[in-house]
């Protein structure tokens, strides 16, 4: 069950900064900002679930594993964010 909690945070976080990035850009049309706030909430996202990780997680080499599978998640999905967005951003343009 952990487990499916552990990689189910990284698909939330993925997925929530991607409609959160969407819906900033859609109301304020700047893209940098958009991918800050996004960039933002998958770093807390994440982060608080790194931190769970550790606390619940009784073994040392696991402990560190998961937090560094979150930190390369974190770092993944902030480079999928800012390529989802600024294509967003030349479609929006285009229409």
């Amino acid at each position: 069950m952990k487990l499916i909690i552990f990689f189910g945070l990284i698909v939330f976080s993925l997925l929530s900064s991607l409609k959160f990035g969407r819906n900033d850009l859609k109301n304020n049309k700047k893209p940098v900002l958009a991918i800050i706030k996004a960039l933002l909430m998958n770093i807390v996202i994440l982060g608080l679930g790194s931190i769970w990780w550790f606390l619940t997680e009784t073994d040392g080499i696991s402990q560190g594993i998961g937090v560094m599978i979150y930190f390369g998640s974190i770092v993944g999905i902030s480079l999928i964010d800012m390529v989802f967005i600024y294509i967003w951003n030349g479609l929006a343009r285009t229409d």
